[in-house]
């Protein structure tokens, strides 16, 4: 069997640079060049075979074989050609003569695969199915005192334990991060009377008498501050050409779930751990879901309560470090841009004095202007 295998003959980027990092030999026993590191044949058969064993578990160990029936069963099973073609779909881009697949598939083990534990769901899937049901229940079962519903199990979560986890896993994948002091953020406003374009008020947290509309973070009556990253953004938010546009200078790093940038699901060969990857698939996911275009019709108020839902028990969350001050997301009308909702009164934009204690503002009003996305 040949020796050496190299970096070049992988698609897959966390396997590649596995090889590359370990790699010292330069020529591939299997294409024939010297391009790349390459390490011996069995380092990678066994690194591919742990990290297999990381997703997948071994029939002969979990389930059920019945001889009647001609095999196990009760659930998903594979044998290694099909889990390394179908479900890996493994990529070796220099095998035009299937001389590698064929040598993977003698060195891997000459096993039946199935699920990770049959008996359950995949954290990620259990994760995920409790999310469709926590939607399902805000938006057409019950919406408040909701708390209690059902009981934890394996597969499925209550919903305060699904908010729970949402939050402790936004924390631990880094996504409570801060908008810097001194960063632009930006309203727009239509139909503005001309003596009122320049006036802070007009362009922060509207008062609650005018607080009736339903809005992707916040439901009717309970204001907060939409912003956006620059004054396109803002405008195209409207989904008008043209609006005043107010400006404001935060005057202090603004604490965020920041929803904008989640970082990459690592690959099945990386070497991050199970349950970090199936978090992660989960919460893209969940932002994909929250972030989604919603039509405006007279289903908005619906089909936004999960998400408002999720913003009123995130701003009063007791995260390591302090409250945040709103979630940042990004846009769905302007790719180049992205939104901020912050949790912010008219006491912390330093349009009103508080009544009991000082209150230092997050934001300055540094003028308005007309704007048109035409320009």
């Amino acid at each position: 069997m040949p020796d050496y295998v190299c970096s070049a003959c992988f698609e897959d980027e966390d396997l590649s640079a596995w090889i590359s990092r370990n790699g010292e030999h330069q020529r591939c026993d299997f294409c024939g060049r010297i391009d790349a590191p390459a390490v011996e044949f069995k380092g990678v058969s066994d690194f591919i075979t742990a990290c297999i064993e990381k997703y997948w578990g071994r029939a002969v160990d979990q389930m059920p074989y019945e001889t009647a029936e001609g095999g196990y069963i009760g659930g998903n099973t594979w044998d290694t050609y099909d889990l390394l073609r179908d479900e890996i779909a493994l990529s070796l881009p220099r095998d035009h003569k299937g001389k590698l697949f064929y040598a993977l598939l003698h060195a891997l083990p000459d096993e039946t695969w199935c699920d990770h534990d049959w008996t359950c769901l995949d954290l990620d899937q259990a994760l995920l199915t409790s999310w469709e049901s926590f939607c399902e229940t805000v938006k057409h079962r019950r919406r408040f005192f909701f708390h209690s519903t059902g009981s934890d199990d394996v597969d499925s979560y209550t919903p305060a334990s699904l908010l729970a986890t949402i939050a402790s896993a936004s924390r631990e994948m880094g996504l409570v991060r801060e908008i810097e002091e001194g960063t632009s953020l930006w309203r727009a406003r239509t139909n503005l009377p001309s003596d009122r374009r320049e006036l802070a008020s007009e362009y922060g947290t509207p008062p609650l008498e005018f607080a009736t509309q339903s809005n992707r973070m916040n439901p009717p009556g309970i204001p907060m501050l939409y912003v956006a990253s620059s004054r396109r953004t803002a405008v195209m938010e409207t989904r008008v050409t043209r609006a005043d546009v107010g400006r404001w200078l935060a005057l202090k790093p603004l604490r965020v779930l920041d929803l904008r940038e989640l970082p990459a699901v690592p690959g099945l060969f990386s070497e991050v751990g199970r349950q970090r990857r199936l978090v992660l698939r989960f919460l893209h996911a969940f932002a994909a879901d929250v972030m989604k275009p919603v039509e405006r019709d007279e289903r908005v108020h619906i089909d936004y309560l999960p998400s408002q839902v999720v913003t009123e028990f995130l701003r009063d969350f007791a995260f390591p470090g302090g409250r945040l001050d709103g979630i940042a997301y990004g846009s769905t009308v302007h790719r180049q841009g992205w939104n901020v909702v912050l949790f912010a009164e008219p006491v912390h934009l330093g349009l009103q004095e508080s009544n009991w204690r000082k209150v230092d503002p997050w934001l300055r009003f540094d003028g308005a202007s007309a704007f048109s996305t035409e320009s």
